[in-house]
């Protein structure tokens, strides 16, 4: 088995690796065109006008939130009158109902209904093998089970199956180290459901997987309460069809995705939605993964460390505080990969990904990113809540990209980056957005706008060091002058009369970074201008 983990683990790392490289190309043939600018050459490129812009529903095969969740995913009960008690004895187990099969450290469940499992199992599994449309609850209450070559939790055949934490229990299910294939179902994570599967109760759940996922539905997998602590050297949390969270406490380090959504059988799937909880994430690859679109409508959510921290095909935020921190890009609207706005070496880098947006209408979000802050393959769509982006200090990056539009409406908007791939806003409705470049400025720095009556509209105190900051917020409108801080620098800028948007980017991703749009067009004058530091 561990030549097959360590073939599992180097597919893991040539897959990074074309990722990477892609992202790469991607900004080396970005910054090449940049030189060409510099030395006097025309870039003019036509994007035909698209609303691109979609919503979570549409994104996901138009799923309602209110379809997600049942009655019995939210309770979290069960009816003790009717339990079937297994009791866990630690080599074996025993119980009185014959639809359960015991069979050493083998417990198979055969029918519906519920059954309250306690104590502790050395070595073995409970198995869940019941019929097409059989509905099954596992109450698992002071449960501690390992299973030394594969699942602890095994779910083969069930139409549901509920694994509900009793109240103010303590349960522990561990792997040991290896998957060696019992069937032919490829087993790879310490609870692994063929169907769907759902987590509830008010207690708590530590899954130790050091060599595969914590915890997998190959349909979909929901959560809606508990307390988890979960190790894992690929996903933390993995559905095939969708993984929906209402609710719960979630401690993740993972190897690969923290929260993994993933179905490249049908676009309409594959999504996460996550509506409350506390989410406090370690991952090796993405914080939460969806190949469709990911939703977060509330709860807390910290990203402490990732390659990219929310990646999905569209981005809906509407609520919430998340704090993310990523290598490479805080928010990537990309779909299964974050090359595929990219068509290759002949084809159009900047080309929009049909369906691919960043919709951001309330919450607080903070992106710390050594990559692209906000990174989308098609439009940003901002009409409230709060984001502030300490974006790349590399010019190969920007604070925010898009291939798109990017437009805002509503909310506060603080973007601080490096100048080489700046963008400003494409649109501005409502609000003012204002890009300038302020100098290297240093970590710990507060940006701030004032108006001419001298009431603070906003301001940040930024994570990293940076160049550029594009700010927008309630108060700026055409015509009016204002006094942008950011460290050192202090500049007193005047709105045009006839435009909300001040300072064109001089990167080259969207509309407002051709230094076309609403803007003041010439790099210098109120906008970055280039630096060629002989690094490019």
């Amino acid at each position: 088995m561990k030549k097959i983990h360590s073939r599992n683990e180097n597919n893991r790392n040539e897959n990074n690796r074309i990722r990477r490289d892609r992202k790469y190309r991607r900004k080396m043939l970005a910054l090449l065109l940049a030189v060409c600018l510099m030395g006097g050459s025309a870039y003019a490129a036509e994007t035909a006008e698209q609303d691109t812009a979609v919503t979570v529903e549409e994104s996901t095969g138009t799923v309602n939130v209110e379809d997600l969740f049942s009655g019995r995913d939210l309770s979290g009960k069960w009816d003790t009158s009717e339990a079937v008690t297994i009791s866990l004895n630690g080599d074996t187990a025993t119980c009185e109902s014959g639809q359960v099969r015991i069979d050493g450290g083998t417990v198979t469940i055969t029918a519906a209904g519920t059954y309250l499992l306690e104590g502790t199992l050395k070595e073995g599994m409970i198995l869940v093998d019941a019929g097409d449309e059989d509905k099954v609850q596992l109450v698992l209450n002071g449960v501690s089970i390992t299973s030394a070559t594969s699942a602890a939790i095994y779910v083969k055949n069930a139409d549901k199956t509920f694994v509900t934490l009793a109240e103010n229990s303590a349960n522990t299910l561990v792997n040991g180290g290896s998957f060696v294939n019992i069937d032919d179902n490829q087993i790879d994570a310490v609870i692994f459901s063929k169907d769907d599967l759902t987590i509830n109760g008010n207690g708590s759940l530590t899954i130790n997987s050091p060599a595969g996922h914590g915890v997998v539905s190959k349909d979909e997998l929901t959560i809606t309460g508990g307390v988890y602590e979960i190790s894992a050297a690929n996903h933390g949390l993995s559905g095939k069809d969708c993984v929906s969270i209402a609710g719960g406490t979630f401690h993740i380090t993972a190897g690969e995705d923290g929260i993994h959504g993933d179905n490249d059988e049908d676009a309409s799937k594959g999504f996460v939605y996550i509506g409350g909880g506390t989410y406090h994430i370690s991952a090796g690859d993405d914080g939460i993964h969806a190949s469709s679109g990911l939703a977060v409508t509330g709860g807390t959510i910290d990203v402490t460390e990732s390659y990219e921290g929310l990646e999905g095909l569209s981005i809906d935020i509407t609520g919430g505080t998340i704090s993310v921190k990523a290598s490479d890009d805080g928010l990537n609207a990309a779909g299964g990969n974050d090359g595929s706005g990219m068509q290759g070496f002949g084809g159009d880098m900047f080309a929009v990904t049909e369906n691919c947006c960043i919709t951001i209408t309330g919450g607080v979000l903070k992106v710390n990113a050594e990559g692209d802050g906000i990174d989308s393959n098609g439009n940003i769509v901002i009409s409230g809540g709060e984001t502030y982006v300490a974006g790349p200090a590399s010019n190969g990056n920007g604070a925010l990209d898009y291939n798109g539009s990017c437009t805002i409406s509503g909310g506060t908007l603080i973007a601080a980056g490096s100048s080489g791939m700046v963008q400003n806003v494409s649109q501005a409705e409502n609000q003012g957005a204002i890009l300038v470049n302020t100098g290297s400025q240093q970590a710990g720095s507060v940006i701030s706008v004032t108006d001419e009556g001298g009431n603070v509209l906003t301001q940040w105190t930024a994570d990293k060091s940076y160049e550029c900051v594009v700010i927008s917020c309630a108060g700026i409108q055409a015509g009016e002058s204002y006094t942008v801080t950011a460290g050192t620098y202090s500049e007193t800028i005047t709105m045009n009369t006839d435009s909300l948007i001040y300072g064109a980017g001089s990167g080259m991703g969207g509309h407002g970074g051709r230094g076309g749009r609403g803007g003041h067009g010439e790099f210098g004058k109120g906008g970055p201008t280039w630096k060629n530091n002989g690094s490019h």
